[in-house]
């Protein structure tokens, strides 16, 4: 501000026509310089008014000081109460996450419902699981399975036989616990035959399996597959390179039996037909037998059996076969 403003700015104020914008820029002004420093600028009338009018500017600048102060302290305490309430909350947030966490950590584990699926002898079914995997299962099967897979892994029980078109997942394996087997995968295409009294074996289609055995003293071996490889375990685990069409020809109606004995063929036509065959003659058992039945009836394949090994056989009653016979054609 020069002199010319500032006489001008000194004059309106004299009269009392500044507004509180141009009060303050006088203030301001006055703050510049000491106060004997303007007042000597002044001439002898404007020293005459001035000092008129002086006591009205050193209370207007008491009260403009007092008001500035107590703005400053105002802040001041808003800026501290501002500071308390975040501080505050924050130790409020940190109390209620540190609460929610021990509460988490001391409730209990929620109560994981299991369900089942099950086939009887001359039966199969199909089922899609939740995740998106669909499961063939054979006859004489039954499929145990959480009714929500858990956030980290997706497990089911098996017993029995059944296929797998498990979804893919990297983040949740898919585990199947059948028997002393534990196979699992990410996604992938396989079979697992698993009954009780048999040896166990998991067959690949497609992907990667990753087999685990938990042995009799507690001894385990653990083998991974590719497609057409086969985990094979009677007591050991094992890896082998395999057919893969004999395995998961059930899943098509086809009775697949590759050189087997008349004893386990009996079995898979028991399971598949549910009846019950008996072997008259222990020594017949031992006679090995292949073939492939697409879609056909017991009775023509017992014919079949007839013509390749030489036995006969007998319907005793309802569902009930017995098997005679002295030997084994083909060992003649």
């Amino acid at each position: 501000m020069n002199e010319s403003q500032f006489r001008q700015l000194l004059d309106r104020y004299l009269k009392g026509e500044c507004t509180s914008e141009e009060i303050s820029l006088l203030h301001h002004f006055y703050d510049s310089f000491q106060g004997e420093t303007v007042v000597e600028a002044l001439d002898p009338v404007d020293m005459w008014l001035w000092e008129e009018k002086n006591s009205r500017l050193i209370a207007q600048r008491m009260d403009y000081m007092e008001r500035r102060a107590y703005d400053e302290q105002s802040s001041k305490r808003s800026k501290l109460r501002s500071l308390l309430k975040t501080v505050a909350s924050l130790l409020l947030i940190i109390g209620l996450g540190i609460g929610s966490y021990v509460a988490y950590l001391n409730m209990p584990a929620p109560e994981i419902v299991w369900l089942e699926k099950t086939t009887q002898r001359g039966q199969k079914a199909t089922i899609t699981l939740t995740d998106g995997t669909r499961v063939y299962m054979n006859v004489d099967s039954k499929l145990s399975f959480p009714e929500h897979f858990a956030p980290d892994k997706r497990e089911v029980i098996l017993e029995g036989e059944a296929f797998f078109d498990v979804a893919k997942n990297p983040k949740r394996p898919f585990i199947i616990r059948s028997g002393e087997l534990t196979t699992t995968v990410l996604g992938t295409s396989f079979n697992v035959k698993a009954f009780k009294d048999e040896p166990l074996n998991v067959t690949v289609v497609s992907g990667r399996v990753k087999v685990n055995s938990h042995g009799q003293n507690d001894t385990s071996d653990t083998v991974t597959l590719e497609p057409h490889q086969q985990a094979f375990y009677d007591g050991v685990l094992s890896k082998r390179k395999v057919d893969i069409s004999q395995f998961i020809a059930w899943k098509e109606k086809v009775i697949h039996l590759e050189e087997v004995s008349l004893a386990e063929a009996v079995v898979v036509l028991e399971r598949w037909f549910n009846v019950s065959i008996t072997l008259e003659n222990e020594e017949i058992s031992a006679c090995k037998i292949s073939g492939k039945y697409i879609n056909e009836n017991l009775i023509n394949i017992m014919k079949s059996f007839e013509h390749i090994l030489g036995i006969e056989y007998r319907i005793d009653g309802e569902r009930k076969i017995t098997i005679t016979g002295k030997g084994c054609k083909s060992q003649n």
